[in-house]
C-alpha cells in the first residue's frame, strides 16, 4: 500500500474521464491483471483510500491484453485505443471493417436485440406460411419445373415437322402451307402456357 502517489499517476476516476471506461470496469481490470500492480495501487492507509494509477501505461498494458475479436471485449480496447493515440499511435492496431460492424452488434443494447430476434422470427414465420399458401416455393422446385417445360417445348418443336411434312407436301397454296406451320407452333406454345399456369 503507497503512502504517496507517484509521479505521473493518476486517480481511476481521472482515468475515466480520460478513456471513457468506467471505474467499475477499471477496477475489474485489475483485478483480472490486464493493469499489472505495478502501476496500478490504493495509495494512503485508510480503509477508503483511493486507487491511483499511471494512465498511459495502464492503457497500452489493458489495451494489449484484450482480445479484438471477442465482442465484450472490442468496445473498451477501440476506447482505450483512441486514449494511446493520443500519446502513441504506433501501439493501436487497425481494425478491419468487418470488426467495426461486428463492433456495432457488440454495442447493441438487450432490448434492441430481443426486437431484432422478434423481427427475424416474424420475417421467418411469414416465409413459412407464404410456402405453405403456395404463394412462394423453393428455388429447386422452380428450376426443376422449368427444366420440365424447356425440355418438353423442345421435344414439341422439333416433332412438328413429322407430324405436318405430309399436309405441307400435300397443301396446293401458300396459305394453307402458313396455316399448317402456325397452327402447329401455336397449339405447342399454349400447352407451354396451360403448363406455367396449372404449376404442374
Amino acid at each position: 500500500m503507497k503512502k504517496r502517489v507517484p509521479k505521473g499517476w493518476v486517480k481511476i476516476s481521472d482515468f475515466e474521464q480520460l478513456v471513457g471506461v468506467s471505474t467499475k470496469t477499471v477496477m475489474s481490470a485489475i483485478k483480472r491483471g490486464y493493469i499489472p500492480s505495478n502501476i496500478a495501487d490504493v495509495v494512503g492507509t485508510s480503509a477508503t483510500a483511493p486507487y491511483y494509477l499511471e494512465p498511459k501505461q495502464a492503457a497500452v498494458s489493458w489495451y494489449h491484453s484484450l482480445n479484438s475479436g471477442h465482442p465484450n471485449q472490442r468496445k473498451i480496447r477501440t476506447a482505450l485505443g483512441e486514449y494511446i493515440k493520443t500519446f502513441d499511435a504506433s501501439v493501436v492496431e487497425d481494425t478491419p471493417a468487418c470488426e467495426e460492424n461486428s463492433a456495432t452488434d457488440a454495442s447493441m443494447t438487450y432490448e434492441e436485440a430481443q426486437l431484432r430476434e422478434k423481427v427475424a422470427k416474424a420475417k421467418y414465420a411469414e416465409l413459412e406460411l407464404q410456402e405453405k399458401e403456395g404463394a412462394l416455393v423453393e428455388r429447386v422446385q422452380v428450376d426443376e419445373q422449368l427444366f420440365a417445360a424447356g425440355k418438353e417445348l423442345r421435344d414439341a418443336l422439333l416433332a412438328i415437322p413429322d407430324r405436318i411434312t405430309d399436309i405441307v407436301m400435300a397443301a396446293d397454296n401458300r396459305t394453307t402451307v402458313y396455316n399448317t406451320i402456325y397452327d402447329a407452333i401455336a397449339a405447342e406454345l399454349q400447352k407451354l402456357a396451360d403448363f406455367q399456369l396449372s404449376g404442374q
